[in-house]
This record gives structure tokens, sequence and C-alpha cells, in this order.
């Protein structure tokens, strides 16, 4: 199990393991990669990856450096990525930093601008935690402070719920085409902290594999709906002339 606690990011994880498995070569870059955990698994079993991490905050990239030894962690915000590290990655990958992004639409375009003609960039964001905790009025008094204060260039405490809209809207506008479009995190991962050590693989198994069905069987996805759908997740590729497949789904 590459991942427990969440099943967006372990469908990524998943999804990267196959490719990473049919390739002789892979590299990741991971945007806004924290202190790096989420990739500790799946960097131990394949040590021949080549995985880039950018993390504006200094304290958790020297954590990321800890944790995957053989990694390169650099501390940046993620808008220049291209520029600052030259180089193409078969897949980019965003794990629950979208909804603290305030340029999104600059940020999605430096990830297009850092994948291989081929690749793929895999994001996640979490809604449903604006809906379900985040309603009360000091609550909207200092998201507006934090806004304000992320126009005046201090961005690191900014967060807002992400409209399906226009995530699909900024998508479209930097060149990216949706492939995949899923909805993960359901109430079952309020239940997963009370499964005994010994089943929360098992547990894991269960949950992912039910999301997937509700996924695969077209329940639908609204702004209304993200306090029961806590994180959304896009698999997407670059748009390229002739080969509009926006529909296409990519499978596990």
């Amino acid at each position: 199990m590459l991942i427990l606690g969440n099943t967006a990011k372990l469908y990524c994880l998943n999804w990267l393991a196959e490719r990473i498995e049919a390739s002789r070569e892979f590299s990741i870059l991971d945007l806004g990669c924290g202190t790096g955990l989420p990739f500790k698994a799946l960097l131990e079993r394949y040590p021949h990856v080549r995985y880039v991490g950018l993390e504006p905050s200094r304290k958790d990239a020297e954590i990321a450096r800890r944790t995957l030894p053989g990694a390169t962690i650099v501390n940046a915000l993620a808008y220049d990525a291209h520029a600052r590290l030259h180089e193409e990655f078969d897949s980019v990958v965003s794990f629950s930093a979208f909804e603290h992004v305030y340029r999104r639409e600059r940020y999605l375009r430096s990830a297009k601008d850092c994948l291989k003609p081929s690749g793929h960039l895999l994001i996640n964001y979490d809604s449903g935690h604006f809906v379900r905790i985040k309603a009360g009025v000091p609550t909207r008094a200092n998201s507006l402070r934090h806004y304000l204060l992320a126009r005046l260039g201090q961005e690191h405490r900014y967060e807002a719920f992400v409209s399906e809209a226009v995530f699909r809207n900024l998508a479209s506008k930097v060149g990216l085409t949706i492939c995949a479009a899923n909805s993960f995190n359901t109430w079952l991962k309020s239940i997963y902290r009370f499964v005994p050590d010994a089943h929360k693989e098992a547990f894991m198994h269960r949950w992912l594999e039910l999301e997937l069905w509700l996924n695969e069987i077209g329940t639908p996805y609204t702004d209304a709906q993200a306090a029961w759908w806590l994180t959304r997740n896009f698999i997407l590729r670059h748009d390229m002339p002739g080969d509009r497949r926006a529909g296409a789904l990519i499978r596990r």
C-alpha cells in the first residue's frame, strides 16, 4: 500500500506506479511537495525514479530532504518552475495544494510548461472542508484577510474554495485537456481513523474500490456536493492540435 488514509492520493500513486513499471525511466515533479511523505513508499519501491519537489516552506523543504534522501527538493514557489529547473517531466503532480494557490492560472501554466509532450498533470485539491468546517463568520474574516495579504505578495496562508467551472475554464485556457475527473474521500475518510491498524490496508482497498465504482457509474459532482466528496481529482495532458479527446478516460 503506497499511502493510507486518503483515496485521492492513493489513486494517483497507483496510477503513477503502473506507468513507472511500464517505463525504463520516469520523472516526477511535485508542486507543493510539503514534507514529501506521500511519495516515501513510492520512491522506496522505485528508487530509479527521478523526483523533484518544489516547496515554498523552508521548514517543510528541510523535512522533505530528510524524508526523501534520494530526491531533489527545491525551496521555492511553483509559479516559475520551468525557468528555475530547465527540465520537463513525465508527470507533474499537485496534491492538496491548489486550494492554497492565489495565482491559479499562472500555477497551471507553470505545471504545463514542465510537462513532456506526452506527460500528464495529476492534481487534486480539497474542497469539502470549506463547506463543512469553514462557513463561520470568523473564518470568512480570516479568508478576506488572507486574500488581501496574498494581493500584497504574502501568499503563505491563502486558501479559497475551488469552483468546478473555474478550474475547468482555467485548464482549457492554459491548454490542458482533462482526461479523467474523479471525486474521492467521502465520509469513509472520517471512519478510517477508527479502523484497527491490522485492518487499515484492507479498509483502504475497499474504500478506494467503492469510490472508483461511484465515479465509474457516473455519480455527478457539483460545487454543492463538495461537503460529501472532500477531494476533487483530475488527470490532464497537453491539449495537442488535432487531438482533442477531452472526454477520454484514463483507467487505473
